[in-house]
């Protein structure tokens, strides 16, 4: 037993020297134009999704989606967001390309967070993914909107859906 364990720190140290050094020397792809790849997507979106259920453990939203909550989060969503996020049928030009990662595009792929989550997430941002923290810059009431549109963009109600051409 003892030399299973000394044998997988071993190679874990290994592999740590290596990644390293591999560093160091700038071997590592940097660019934010480069294409993810699939484990390092996996390892970020697992490590992204346990931390916001962290920290949002306990939050619960304090307000009720209704048709003027909603437009009211998509008038925010659209002055604040949507040059990252991109619009209804637009995706951002450049929120498609140069971020890395990827900046999500919500108003056609709805997010797979709790409201909570997204709250934490736009108030916090995230860590060495471009998404900065609209703590101080928002109110929390005008984040906790935002997160509520964000739970319910993939199935707005119509008068709601009619305002993404008209609500600037």
């Amino acid at each position: 037993m003892k030399r299973i364990i000394l044998t997988a720190l071993t190679l874990i140290l290994f592999l740590s020297l290596v990644v390293g050094v591999t560093a160091r020397l700038g071997w590592l792809p940097v660019s934010a134009t480069a294409v993810p790849s699939h484990w390092e997507s996996a390892l970020g979106q697992t490590t992204l999704q346990a931390s916001l259920s962290h920290q949002a453990a306990g939050l619960t939203k304090p307000i009720r989606p209704s048709n003027e909550v909603l437009i009211t989060g998509l008038k925010i969503f659209k002055m604040n967001c949507a040059g990252c996020h991109g619009s209804r049928g637009q995706p951002s030009q450049w929120g498609t390309k140069n971020f890395y990662p990827r900046a999500p595009q919500f108003a056609d792929n709805p997010p797979h967070l709790s409201t909570p989550q997204m709250f934490m997430a736009i108030k916090q941002g995230i860590r060495y993914s471009g998404m900065g923290a609209w703590n101080g810059m928002m109110s929390d009431e005008e984040i906790w909107t935002v997160a509520t549109l964000l739970e319910h963009i993939g199935s707005l109600p119509p008068e709601v859906e009619a305002n993404w051409k008209t609500t600037q």
